[in-house]
C-alpha cells in the first residue's frame, strides 16, 4: 500500500513559532503595538510649506448639484461637532492637544515619526472586508470649526459645532437625506474670547477674517444649541447619491471603482483633469480630500484599501504615530505638509485612523504657524482649528427621522 505524501503546508503551519501566527497578528492587540514600534523608530523630516489656498470646513464630501448657494454658505460657516456654550477649555482646543502629541510647535518633535507610507499600508491591509449590505449606508459626524473674526471687532475667535446625519439610499427609489442643523452653535471659542466680544457689544452679527472684502466675507451670527432648528434635505438627484470631483454618480458607479490603487489613482487623476486641475493650485491637497471623501462613502472595503494605498503614496505624507481623535478616541495620524492660507496662516491636513479596523475617525486640520490675525485671535501653533468626526458609518434597512 503506498504512504500517503505528507501535507507540506501544514507541516509548515504546525513548525511556525507562534509569534508568527496570523491570528496573533491580523487585528490583533500585537498588531497595534508593532505598528506603533514601526512608526517609533523613524525619524522626523521637517515639513515643507506648499501653495496658497483657502482653508473650508472638512466634510465627508461635496456634492456638484445637491446643495443651493445659500445652504452651502451655511455648510461652509457651520460644521458638524458639540461644544460647551461656554467655549472654554473644550471641544477643538481640547482636540488639538489631545492629537498633536508633542508637536505642539507644528513641526513635531522627536517622538514623531515620519513614515506616514507605511503606517497607512499597514492600515489599508487591517481593513475589515466583511460584506455588509442595506437599503441605506448611513453616518453621524460631530464637527468644529473655529472663526478668526474681522467684523465688529477683531482680535478674538469663535466656535461653530455641528452634528449631522447622512444616510444614502442604495437602492432603486430609495431616497438619500441630509439632516444638518443638531445641536448648532456658535459661541466665543474661550473665556478670553467672550470677554473681547462682550467688550465690543456682544454682537450677534460677525464678520470672518481671511481672503478679502472684495471677494465676498463670509457672515455668521452668535447662537446657541438651544436655537438650533435641525433640517432634512433630500440630496439624490434620481439615483445620484453623490459626487467625485467634478461628476455625479450613482451606488452602481461606485460599485465599480477599481480596488487596486495603481487604477484608483488613475481614476481620480483624470478627475482632477475634468474638475479643472490646471486652475486648482494643489493637486496634492485635491487627491486627498478625493481619497478621504472615497473611504466614508458606501464603497467596497478593496476600495477603501485602495484610498488609503493612494493617499500613503502622496508626497510629504508623514505619520504622527499614536494620537487621540477630537472625540477621545485613540487612532493613528497622518499629515501632508503644511500650506499657506489665507484663514490661518500655516495649516496642515490631518486624518486619524483606527489601526485595526482602517475606519476614518477623523479628518481635520491643525495650524503650524498663524498669521498675524490669528495670532491676536488666540489662535497658535497645534491648534486644531477644523475637524469632521465620524461617529457612526454602518449600513441600515430604516431611513432616518425626517426633522424639519
Amino acid at each position: 500500500m503506498a504512504r500517503k505524501r505528507p501535507d507540506v503546508m501544514k507541516t509548515l503551519a504546525q513548525a511556525r513559532p507562534a509569534e508568527f501566527d496570523p491570528a496573533r497578528l491580523a487585528g490583533s492587540e500585537r498588531a497595534r503595538d508593532d505598528l506603533i514600534a514601526i512608526l517609533a523608530s523613524t525619524q522626523d523630516e521637517p515639513e515643507t510649506r506648499r501653495a496658497v489656498r483657502p482653508v473650508r470646513p472638512v466634510r465627508p464630501f461635496s456634492w456638484s448639484w445637491a446643495l443651493p448657494a445659500a445652504a452651502t454658505a451655511v455648510v461652509a460657516a457651520v460644521v458638524v461637532g458639540t461644544l460647551a456654550d461656554s467655549g472654554a477649555g473644550t471641544g477643538v482646543d481640547a482636540g488639538s492637544r489631545a492629537s498633536a502629541g508633542a508637536a505642539t510647535d507644528g513641526t513635531g518633535s522627536g517622538q514623531t515619526p515620519a513614515n506616514g507610507r507605511l503606517a497607512l499600508l499597514n492600515v489599508a491591509a487591517q481593513l475589515d472586508r466583511t460584506a455588509q449590505d442595506g437599503t441605506y449606508w448611513q453616518l453621524t459626524t460631530r464637527s468644529a470649526w473655529i472663526g478668526v473674526i474681522a467684523e465688529p471687532a477683531s482680535g478674538f475667535s469663535v466656535v461653530s459645532t455641528e452634528t449631522q446625519e447622512w444616510s444614502y439610499g442604495v437602492k432603486s427609489g430609495a431616497e438619500s437625506l441630509w439632516v444638518s442643523g443638531i445641536d448648532d452653535s456658535t459661541q466665543p471659542r474661550t473665556a478670553r474670547d467672550r470677554q473681547r466680544w462682550q467688550a465690543a457689544g456682544s454682537p450677534k452679527e460677525l464678520t470672518l477674517a481671511g481672503g478679502s472684502v472684495s471677494d465676498g466675507r463670509l457672515g455668521l451670527r452668535i447662537e446657541s444649541a438651544s436655537e438650533s432648528r435641525p433640517t432634512t434635505t433630500r440630496i439624490n438627484d434620481g439615483d445620484e447619491i453623490a459626487a467625485l470631483g467634478a461628476d455625479n454618480v450613482t451606488y452602481a458607479d461606485l460599485q465599480k471603482l477599481p480596488g487596486d490603487s495603481t487604477k484608483l489613482k488613475a481614476y481620480l487623476a483624470d478627475l482632477f483633469e475634468e474638475d479643472g486641475g490646471s486652475e486648482i493650485s494643489d493637486r496634492t491637497e485635491w487627491m486627498w480630500q478625493q481619497a478621504a471623501g472615497l473611504i466614508r462613502l458606501p464603497v467596497k472595503a478593496e476600495v477603501r484599501a485602495a484610498a488609503y494605498r493612494v493617499i500613503a503614496d502622496l508626497p510629504g505624507i508623514r505619520s504622527l504615530g499614536e494620537v487621540t481623535d477630537p472625540l477621545g478616541r485613540k487612532g493613528v495620524g497622518f499629515a501632508l505638509p503644511a500650506i499657506d492660507t489665507p484663514d490661518y496662516g500655516a495649516v496642515r491636513s490631518e486624518l486619524i485612523v483606527d489601526p485595526d479596523t482602517g475606519a476614518l475617525l477623523s479628518e481635520q486640520q491643525t495650524v503650524t504657524e498663524p498669521d498675524a490675525a490669528a495670532a491676536e485671535a488666540g489662535v497658535t501653533a497645534g491648534t486644531l482649528v477644523n475637524y469632521t468626526a465620524t461617529e457612526k458609518a454602518e449600513w441600515s434597512d430604516r431611513q432616518l427621522e425626517t426633522r424639519k
